[in-house]
């Protein structure tokens, strides 16, 4: 029997686990499985630096409901950005490199630092000015900036 090869798209449909109910409470959307991972996670974090003496004197002093609000904001944003197949820190630090290079005004072009020019300039364009005709019967009178300006 002669096999025939199946040529696919691989990673073409991806299904995440999505929890639709809690302890028999129907949720009101579908919440994936990898964001409560990802909430536990962050909230083990924060728990740890809340207790770690010294760095929790910076904790003690943001309100409870903001504490809770970080993780859960951290988790909606690591399941709901498209990492683009990537892992999220992977992601989040070329993310963060890219606004890095943006502020430093610096492009790279084959691993080599390139200046972006800072300003630009155009010398010698004509502009008009075409005032409101208020009255049809008046001509209508052109001028140029820069130029003599003739009636």
């Amino acid at each position: 029997m002669n096999r025939v090869p199946l040529y696919v798209i691989n990673n073409f449909l991806k299904f995440d686990r999505k929890i639709y109910q809690l302890f028999g409470l129907q949720l009101g959307r579908p919440i994936r499985l990898k964001s409560i991972f990802y909430f536990f996670f962050f909230g083990a974090v924060e728990l740890l630096w809340y207790f770690t003496p010294g760095l929790g004197l910076l904790l003690h002093w943001i309100p409870a409901g903001i504490l809770l609000a970080i993780p859960v904001t951290l988790a909606w944003l690591l399941s709901d950005i498209g990492t683009e197949n990537r892992s999220p820190v992977s992601y989040f630090r070329s993310f963060v490199s890219f606004h890095c290079r943006r502020l430093e005004r610096v492009t790279y072009f084959k691993g080599k630092k390139l200046e972006k020019p800072k300003t630009f300039a155009v010398e010698g364009v004509c502009t008009y000015k075409d005032p409101k005709k208020k009255n049809a019967i008046k001509s209508v009178i052109y001028f140029f900036k820069g130029y003599t300006t003739y009636k």
